[in-house]
């Protein structure tokens, strides 16, 4: 028993006020007696001194503080892992750590009964959530543990958090402790070291899984995203194999689930990610393909739902083949050229780097890429002409003037005149005459791409919605490192772009030639996509704009509705984002759409999901996070224009599971381990559970010492022997006639 004061003031004021009180009751008394005889007086005066007292007292505020033994409800909780993970079969005699954890917990549930009176026994089942476990005779309760993480920190406090207002006497948990995701378990663990909860952590599986076990999957699958019909679809991606050295490993590729290719592949001895080679498949109709690789499971795998990875391809109708032919200088032309291109669907593009002239009619390119329709446009970047045979160059002039192939030729020290062209058939198809003593102009400050008032007109220059902001950007790129000088335009030729210089000197002129069209550019544009996000933007559009010039393509079609998607695979939980433009005929984007976009499952009755799109300049956003089940899932986008439909566009993807529950094998015992440590617990092998628990049959307690605080002054006995002593002493008073 403990006795505490808590005084309504200090303890020096309290005293002074009492010794005042005291003083004034005595004062007082002393006058009213005065004269007056009898021992009921001083009776009279010792009551009123103790109904002071007692308020002094009270002004203390005394409480007696006791510990009194409660009974109080207490609870025996088990925490179960049902993880996809359990389903490794690294447990002796080739079990499964879920039936080993079943195991030991039907073993602990008879003596979990006995543990003592007033227990209430609990179990519960955890992977990303907590939840109870499921009756016994129900169809869950025979499900194989299929969660796709692991938050055993999370589960921890949640199980506690459950337990509110119950004392939890044992927490124990059986697990791999393959954490993944939430809180840190060892977090925690801290926590719970703070309530007194002791964790007991039973662990199953093997630490050394991962090395030791035999395991093979795809890994970084990437296949295109888009291919035109009858031009080859590029693979890439990796197998890993582990714990079949030098086996052969079979790989298949489907389309839409039909086998296309196959291959064989092998791993050497300590080598586990093998590249994919040997498959190759060129589409043969348009339209969006699934492809899916798939490698035959073997015996002993750890897992085969890792065997398989698919994504979509859009396979493209028509579009336009370029050629791109780069001499043996700098690279920076035909590189960024390259990223251009591949930005662009409907446009298709090859490069060939010759290194070295053509030698008796022999060159390192081949006749066959100037059979007619093989290319719609040939571009020559800084190739001197003898790198070409003459049978090649007259080839190409024929290609431009009868079967109306473009042909752009950009500058160069080994290009036009200074590449020695200016006796050659192409010279004759130049909008501009060339000779062997044009040279260079290659200021040290640049020359600067000025386009012409009529060029600004042109198709080829308009790279944004309107003229005064394509004159805008254009002013702003960066100068060309330098340029080729020209002769004098021929006829019918328009030059459409000079250089900055007053008097500037023609940099850019194009012609029709014959049933094709020719433009030669001096200089080289990789100077643009280097110095901003606006120069990629305009250097894309410039040379996508350029390849529809000279293929004819400008006026054709209809206004367009171009859907992209970010992604074509996403895992669960992921957000799919994508970007939607509407385009007219001339390429150029069509003001005031408004759009609207869902999302719907294939295969599945629920009703579609609209997507908010938000409009961004020259295109629209939006974004859909995937929080539905596996899949396959189709977006659709409408654009409309005064509440009329411009046009629609759709795409699908690929919704999977992450497995990221397989992709550590190995059980993390350690981990069990330090989390029954730092709560002072134990940590036991799955078959050491049941033994556990019948040594603490009789040692745990459902009885706490409990401080119960009782209050002196706070009470009604208080007042009423307060409210008696004052009442006592004015009756002795009034019948003295001390009143």
């Amino acid at each position: 028993m403990n006795v505490s004061f808590d005084p309504i003031g200090s303890w020096f004021v309290v005293a002074v006020a009492a010794l005042i009180v005291t003083a004034l009751t005595v004062w007082a008394y002393a006058q009213r007696l005065r004269g007056t005889t009898g021992r009921w007086r001083w009776f009279a005066l010792a009551l009123r001194l103790a109904a002071v007292l007692l308020c002094l007292l009270a002004a203390l505020r005394p409480s007696v503080i006791l510990q009194e033994k409660k009974k109080q409800p207490a609870s025996v909780v088990f925490l179960t892992d049902v993880s996809k993970s359990m389903q490794f079969k690294d447990e002796a005699g080739g079990k499964s750590r879920w039936e080993a954890a079943r195991a030991a917990l039907d073993l602990a549930r008879p003596v979990a009964k006995t543990l003592g009176p007033n227990l209430d026994v609990k179990y519960y089942q955890f992977d990303s959530t907590l939840r109870e476990e499921p009756i016994a005779s129900s169809e869950r309760a025979k499900e194989e543990p299929n969660g796709r993480e692991t938050a055993l920190g999370a589960a921890l406090l949640e199980a506690v958090k459950r337990q509110a207002g119950t004392q939890v006497a044992a927490l124990v948990v059986i697990s791999d402790a393959s954490n993944n995701a939430g809180l840190n378990p060892l977090v925690a663990a801290r926590r719970l070291r703070s309530q007194q909860i002791q964790i007991t952590a039973v662990g199953v599986g093997s630490e050394s899984a991962g090395p030791t076990s035999k395991d093979i999957s795809i890994r970084g699958f990437e296949a295109g995203p888009s291919v035109f019909v009858k031009n080859q679809l590029q693979i890439k991606g990796s197998v890993v194999v582990r714990g079949f050295p030098k086996q052969p490993i079979e790989l298949e590729m489907l389309v839409d689930d039909k086998p296309v290719a196959k291959t064989t592949l092998e791993a050497p001895l300590g080598t586990e990610v093998i590249p994919i080679k040997g498959l190759k498949y060129i589409p043969q109709t348009p339209g969006e393909k699934l492809i899916t690789l798939r490698v035959k499971p073997k015996d002993q795998e750890l897992l085969t739902t890792n065997n398989e990875m698919s994504t979509f391809v859009n396979v493209l109708s028509g579009g336009l083949n370029v050629l791109f032919v780069q001499g043996p200088s700098s690279p920076w032309e035909y590189k960024f050229w390259n990223r251009a291109v591949t930005s662009s669907p409907d446009i298709q593009g090859d490069v060939v780097v010759l290194r070295k002239p053509a030698d008796n009619g022999v060159g390192e390119l081949e006749d066959t890429v100037f059979a007619p329709g093989k290319y719609n446009v040939y571009i020559l970047s800084d190739v001197p002409a003898n790198f070409l045979t003459p049978k090649q160059q007259q080839l190409l002039t024929m290609a431009v003037e009868k079967d109306g192939a473009g042909l752009i030729m950009l500058g160069g020290r080994s290009s036009f005149g200074s590449g020695k062209w200016a006796d050659t058939p192409i010279a004759g198809i130049l909008p501009v005459k060339i000779g062997p003593n044009d040279g260079q102009l290659e200021p040290k400050d640049g020359v600067r791409f000025e386009p012409q008032t009529s060029g600004l007109e042109n198709y080829l220059f308009q790279i944004a919605p309107t003229r005064e902001e394509s004159k805008r950007i254009w002013t702003t790129l960066p100068p060309l490192t330098g340029t080729n000088r020209f002769g004098e335009p021929k006829a019918n030729a328009m030059v459409l772009a000079r250089t900055g210089a007053p008097n500037g000197e023609p940099l850019m002129i194009a012609s029709d030639i014959g049933a094709g069209r020719v433009i030669a550019f001096g200089g080289e544009t990789w100077v643009w996509p280097r110095a901003s996000e606006q120069g990629q933007a305009a250097h894309r559009k410039f040379w996508r704009q350029v390849t529809f010039w000279l293929s004819h393509k400008e006026d054709e079609g209809d206004d367009k509705v171009k859907l992209t998607l970010d992604s074509r695979r996403l895992s669960v939980g992921e957000t799919l984002g994508f970007s939607v433009t509407g385009r007219d005929a001339k390429n150029l984007p069509i003001p005031n759409l408004t759009y609207q976009a869902a999302v719907t499952q294939e295969g599945s009755k629920t009703p579609e999901e609209p997507v908010p799109v938000y409009n961004e300049r020259d295109e629209a956003r939006g974004s859909f996070p995937v929080i539905g089940q596996a899949g396959l899932y189709r977006v659709t986008v409408t654009a409309k224009r005064n509440g009329q439909e411009v046009g629609r566009d759709s795409s699908r993807f690929l919704v999977y599971q992450d497995d990221r529950e397989m992709e550590s094998p190995a059980a993390d015992l350690d981990l069990l381990r330090q989390m029954a440590e730092t709560t002072g617990g134990r940590y036991l092998a799955s078959e050491e559970l049941p033994k556990y628990l019948k040594t603490l049959n009789g040692k745990i307690s459902t009885e706490s010492m409990t401080q119960i605080e009782h209050k002196i002054w706070d009470n009604w006995p208080f007042f009423l022997v307060f409210t008696a002593l004052l009442t006592l002493e004015w009756w002795l008073r009034k019948r003295h006639g001390w009143v």
